[in-house]
């Protein structure tokens, strides 16, 4: 028996939605914080946490087909943070002795992001630097 589409479609948006709202709301709080103005605390917490917990989620739900696995980990993990998968398929590629793909695959993600970023928003920004 398959997955449902318009279910796995609503479970990743209800988790998707919940997971996107606690990074806002967790990334602002820590924004508040004294010891959170001066460093990127809110990013660099949000995505180590999420990346644990779709470690969790992912060694739970070993097969990642079921609707367990699409509320909590493609949805809540995925809105909370893509930084999670990303570790996901780099440790991956490291279990599967593909140690030279998952090395492009952390530079390219990083450099090309990056980059990607800049261009885009040098091309768009209007007269703020």
């Amino acid at each position: 028996m398959g997955i449902n589409p318009w279910l796995a479609s609503l479970l990743i948006g209800v988790g998707g939605a919940c997971g996107a709202n606690l990074r806002y709301w967790l990334s602002s709080w820590i924004k508040s914080q004294t010891w959170g103005k001066d460093f990127f605390w809110g990013t660099l917490i949000v995505n180590i946490t999420g990346s644990i917990l779709l470690g969790v989620v992912a060694g739970y739900f070993r097969d990642r087909t079921g609707y367990w696995f699409l509320l909590l980990g493609t949805g809540f993990c995925g809105g909370y943070t893509t930084f999670s998968t990303f570790s996901l398929e780099v440790t991956e590629a490291m279990k599967e002795n593909r140690p030279m793909d998952a090395l492009l695959y952390m530079t390219a993600s990083v450099v090309g992001g990056f980059l990607g970023f800049l261009m885009a928003w040098m091309a768009f920004a209007k007269g703020d630097g």
